[in-house]
């Protein structure tokens, strides 16, 4: 049997709009997306609007160790088996009937490269969204649970309707996630340990398949995050003023490190660095934060 499990044509079937809706929705899932939560909710702790209560840095250090394990683990086990995503997977589907000003963010949104098996969208969001309804304190947890079992199951559905992956790709994803996120919060428990397993997890695809960008950018992230989450220092609680120090130096540190991005990304080698560079950065910002809010 295909990996399609039959339900290409069905999905092929659906009306322009439905379509061009369901890009937008696989951005649930997208690194961009995910790491904006993360990092978010990393820097702004219990001050996060509407679900801060409750939410520790701790807690949300965990979220960040389980968006890296969902890279490491998709890099890893993509090169590993090196399948193909379906036929059409860098055309996007019905872009005609997006205006033209938006078509090109449109196409980069709805298509897909690089190998299909298994879907690092379904990946991430089994791991970032499963992790944020057991970091967050807000509602009752089956409630929690629900709404990140639907955005999950969306994302999934999304990478179908806009033809970038086959369902076997995302249902494989979505298992080995939900067993990495298991095993992470039920044995590992804390966000070293999860990074290191991220990092064990990295290693196996370098020993696979080299020392690639992609490969490169996991190993970075995950020793990165073992080592920094390991020696910093206790964190201080967050403070209002603290917060809104953090969140600036966060912005402007993104806005460095993307800038830079453009430039330097050329090799395994370099993007561990600059993953690695950025990573502690990302750690450490609170710590930053919290002494610089006191001495102004």
């Amino acid at each position: 049997m295909s990996r399609g499990l039959g339900l290409t044509g069905l999905v092929t079937e659906l009306p322009d709009a439905v379509v061009v809706l369901f890009a937008f929705v696989t951005q649930l899932g997208d690194f961009w997306f995910v790491f904006s939560l993360c990092a978010l909710a990393y820097w702004l702790g219990p001050h996060a609007p509407y679900v801060g209560r409750g939410l520790t840095r701790e807690r949300a250090a965990m979220v960040l160790a389980l968006l890296v394990a969902a890279i490491a683990l998709t890099v890893s086990l993509k090169t590993a088996f090196g399948l193909p995503r379906p036929a059409g997977s860098a055309v996007a589907p019905e872009a005609r009937v997006v205006p033209g000003g938006f078509r090109d963010l449109y196409r980069r949104m709805a298509t897909g490269d690089g190998y299909g098996f298994p879907s690092g969208h379904a990946t991430m969001a089994v791991l970032v969204w499963g992790g944020l309804a057991w970091a967050v304190r807000v509602g009752r947890r089956r409630h929690r649970v629900a709404i990140a079992g639907t955005v999950v199951a969306l994302v999934a559905l999304s990478r179908l309707v806009i033809g970038v992956h086959y369902a076997v790709d995302v249902l494989a994803g979505a298992v080995v996630a939900g067993g990495f996120l298991w095993a992470a919060l039920s044995s590992h428990r804390t966000p070293q340990r999860v990074f290191g397993a991220s990092a064990l997890v990295a290693l196996g695809g370098l020993a696979l398949v080299g020392f690639t960008r992609d490969v490169g950018a996991a190993l970075g992230l995950s020793v990165a995050g073992t080592v920094v989450s390991t020696a910093l220092p206790d964190l201080p609680t967050p403070t209002r003023r603290g917060t809104a120090v953090t969140m600036t130096l966060g912005l402007l540190t993104a806005g460095v490190l993307v800038a830079a991005a453009l430039f330097v990304l050329s090799d395994g080698p370099t993007m561990l660095a600059f993953a690695a560079v950025g990573t502690a950065l990302l750690l450490a910002l609170p710590l930053a934060g919290e002494r610089v809010a006191k001495k102004v």
